[in-house]
């Protein structure tokens, strides 16, 4: 029964990353009215609570098994700390409707990500993380043969998204894509299949010209080298194998010419140029987050301790959300708020520092991938795959710890067991 349980979590957590806040309300109206009951990730979370209680179960059966998934508590308590303060700020908000949608927003969060270690607790971690990056990797594969049906369909004049989400959200997906395709070749190589693949996911990101997502993904990849330590060979290899396939795409698909205009508009005359012509005070176009920013940033130094409260940014008519998830902390939990968040990263990283030897180099460069990313688009929901990544990264890592050998009687002597000796591995 384990492999239908990892099955279902890894279904569940790869549907609540990818489905966001569409709801089968909107099939019956091209402009409806929201109805939490009716969205998709409700149903989701509830599933995971389920899994939860199962893990639990689990946990008070026995103990963990070499290779299962163990609970991060450093990082659990860490989190919940973070998000429970943000919850007590709805007290101090300015507007307790909009407070109250967003505190619905951080429930979620909340219990899906500490549910999901609850849920994974006693599981083979690698069975976990093949379902998680196997839907992942199928859900974003339809969704780029759509984009791509749809781009070649509009002439490739617009900047590519689906199903009603932005370029960004779109940027985000194919970073999934492309690093579920090398969790995958890490895992199994073929990578006559996986590098293409994450080759065409990081040429859609760029068909998109959102700036922080290819710079997200950027990142991504480039963390998901270092952990994994991927050899100079196996590096020469993936970077060749992604130059074919990216040239392939360019050259003799109508990708090219949509991806020549994407470049010149977005990467090129928005940002290395700037927006006064003709003249030498020009600034770098940003799509008018700066004015968000800077908006965020003075209404996190008018209340610079606490903050102004839930969701007080659009209470106060400054914006829909600041487009940067710090400055969303900071305006809205202030100080306080910044530095519990800072705390969560910190324990997260010496979490992954600690489990090194077992840690998923896709899992921990995702996280990566969706932190850079949030600092450029999105509010704190659309943040939520960071931190359900922490919780899976750190309980798979745990997984992979040796553990502690055991205490010896006095004036025993430690001698290798003949599995320890090389020569049983064919070690010379």
């Amino acid at each position: 029964m384990s492999w239908i349980r990892c099955a279902g979590l890894g279904f569940i957590a790869a549907l609540y990353v990818l489905a966001g806040r569409w709801g089968f309300h909107r099939l019956a109206s091209a402009d409806p009215e929201p109805d939490p009951f009716l969205e998709l990730r409700l149903w989701i979370v509830m599933g995971g609570l389920v899994l939860a209680t199962v893990g639990l179960v689990h946990r008070a059966h026995r103990a963990a098994r070499p290779g299962e998934t163990r609970l991060d508590t450093r990082l659990s308590t860490a989190l919940l700390m973070f998000l429970g303060y943000l919850c007590t700020s709805a007290l101090w908000a300015p507007d307790a409707g909009l407070a109250l949608e967003k505190l619905y927003d951080l429930v979620l969060v909340g219990v899906m990500s500490l549910g999901f270690g609850l849920a994974a607790l006693r599981q083979p971690a690698e069975r976990v993380l093949d379902a998680f990056w196997g839907v992942v990797v199928s859900a974003t594969a339809l969704l780029a043969l759509t984009g791509m049906s749809q781009l070649l369909g509009s002439g490739g004049g617009a900047r590519l998204a689906v199903l009603g989400g932005g370029p960004n959200v779109f940027a985000r997906l194919m970073g999934m894509l492309a690093l579920g395709a090398l969790y995958f070749w890490n895992q199994r190589g073929q990578a006559w299949l996986w590098i293409p693949l994450a080759a065409t996911g990081v040429l859609l990101a760029l068909l998109t010209g959102s700036r922080g997502g290819t710079a997200a993904i950027i990142a991504g990849i480039i963390t998901f080298l270092l952990v994994e330590r991927v050899p100079i060979r196996r590096l020469a290899l993936l970077s060749l194998l992604a130059t074919i396939a990216f040239g392939l795409a360019t050259t003799f698909s109508p990708l090219g010419k949509a991806l020549n205009r994407s470049m010149e508009e977005r990467f090129i005359r928005l940002t290395l140029k700037t927006e006064g012509h003709g003249t030498s005070e020009g600034k770098v176009y940003l799509s008018g987050r700066e004015s968000l920013y800077a908006s965020a940033y003075e209404l996190g130094l008018d209340h610079p301790v606490t903050g102004a409260g839930l969701a007080a940014f659009p209470a106060l008519g400054l914006g829909v959300y600041p487009h940067n998830l710090f400055l969303e902390v900071f305006c809205e939990g202030g100080t306080l708020g910044l530095a519990l968040f800072g705390w969560t990263l910190l324990v997260f990283l010496r979490s992954a520092i600690r489990g090194r030897r077992g840690l998923d180099g896709a899992t921990v460069s995702a996280a990566v991938l969706i932190l850079m990313g949030s600092q450029s688009s999105g509010d704190f929901y659309d943040s939520r795959a960071l931190y359900l990544l922490m919780v899976m990264s750190s309980c798979t890592s745990v997984a992979e710890r040796k553990p502690a050998p055991a205490a010896l009687p006095h004036g025993a002597s430690a001698l290798p067991s003949p599995a320890d000796h090389p020569a049983v591995h064919g070690v010379t």
